[in-house]
């Protein structure tokens, strides 16, 4: 598997009037590509592997989430938009998993039917993302009732 070198950065964030809001520790690849995400109450960890056909890792998908990891794994060298719909198509599943909807009596009990429900939301939210670009930092000016 390989390796990535890190580093650690405090980021000062503050609203839209300047207001200091807190102080949080961003870690970064040198890669430039994220090394995790928080999840619910998870901190889950971000992999950027390399496919290996050996053990069957990442052959046959982009990527795959490990829920007693707590990790994400994704392939290493997707293109950009191959490596950002993958990444929400995880994130996804890992909110399937922590919200219970693929639990026993869950809707989304059978792996089929979580598959075509986080395949198809994951492609629309995208789209909906790349054919708006005021959406998101909508959202993100508008997240906190402040």
């Amino acid at each position: 598997m390989e390796k990535c070198l890190y580093f650690l950065k405090m980021k000062k964030v503050s609203d839209k009037k300047g207001r200091r809001m807190v102080s949080v520790i961003q870690e970064k690849s040198l890669k430039g590509k994220p090394t995790s995400v928080k999840v619910g109450y998870r901190d889950i960890k971000l992999e950027w592997i390399k496919p290996d056909f050996k053990t069957d890792t990442l052959t046959d998908c982009f990527g795959w989430y490990l829920p007693r990891e707590g990790k994400i794994q994704i392939q290493n060298s997707l293109d950009n938009q191959e490596e950002a719909n993958t990444l929400l198509h995880e994130i996804l599943h890992a909110i399937a998993y922590g919200s219970g909807l693929n639990q026993a009596e869950g809707p989304l009990k059978d792996e089929h039917s979580e598959e075509l429900v986080v395949n198809q939301m994951t492609n629309y939210l995208m789209g909906a993302f790349r054919d708006n670009p005021w959406l998101l930092d909508y959202i993100k000016d508008n997240i906190d009732n402040s």
